[in-house]
């Protein structure tokens, strides 16, 4: 998916929303939870499809299905194929290697499993994400201020940004909700990048009215997979975010 495909459709939707695949014991329904793996992915469908009309991507972190084992990462694989195609399929995996690693993990998640965007760490250096970056169509979003973070990390992300190289893949920012506040700085760097933001719902992030935020993708989880009901809300929440 191209961006301006993607802007079209958040245009369209009337929405930002990235839903969050996560599946864990705290954000699933008890039933669901304790009806092991089956269950859990006859339900992750089932708020695929009541979240499609509002979603614009869907983000599966990695961690939540690789400690099932061979099992896990065969429900990762259906359930991305089951993902219409009109969304953007991201595999939240947070990868970082030198360069001989990281080509074989751009090719497991990008051609192997067919995802169309998967989140990096850079503090290897751009140089090792080259073969994720060089990836023509792909979308690659990297760790610039996350949850939970060190302060050494409020140190480094301008140069992160700004050594940005030109590359073939479409290069965007994960930049947390608790740094909502901080978003006008993000913007006067690079107003143009997609953003991928996390921490709303039951992180606790706040976005404040009027930040610039678009062109972005807020990501919600753990309240959405407890009540995929409320998508609409979530939706019309991010939507006072589009210009």
């Amino acid at each position: 998916m191209k961006p301006a495909e993607l802007m079209e459709e958040a245009r369209r939707k009337r929405s930002l929303l990235c839903v969050g695949l996560d599946p864990s014991e705290e954000a699933l329904p008890p039933a669901v939870w304790q009806g092991g793996l089956p269950t859990i992915e006859a339900y992750l469908r089932q708020v695929i499809e009541a979240t499609q009309p509002w979603a614009l991507a869907y983000k599966f972190n990695v961690a939540f299905y690789e400690r099932w084992g061979a099992a896990g990462w065969e429900v990762l694989s259906r359930l991305r194929a089951f993902l219409p195609a009109s969304v953007l399929a991201i595999a939240d995996a947070k990868r970082g290697d030198i360069a001989y690693t990281s080509r074989a993990y751009a090719e497991a998640f990008f051609e192997r499993m067919g995802f169309e965007a998967v989140t990096v760490h850079p503090y290897l250096g751009w140089e090792a994400l080259k073969p994720f970056w060089d990836w023509p169509d792909k979308w690659v979003f990297v760790l610039v201020r996350t949850t939970e973070a060190p302060p050494w990390q409020g140190q480094v992300w301008q140069e992160i940004i700004l050594s940005r190289p030109a590359a073939s893949a479409q290069i965007g920012w994960v930049w947390g909700a608790f740094y909502g506040a901080e978003l006008k700085a993000l913007r006067q760097l690079d107003p143009a990048s997609w953003l991928l933001v996390p921490g709303l719902g039951a992180q606790g992030g706040q976005l404040p009215a009027g930040a610039p935020l678009f062109p972005a993708l807020v990501v919600v989880g753990r309240s959405l997979l407890k009540a995929p009901h409320t998508a609409s809300d979530w939706a019309a929440q991010t939507a006072s975010f589009l210009p």
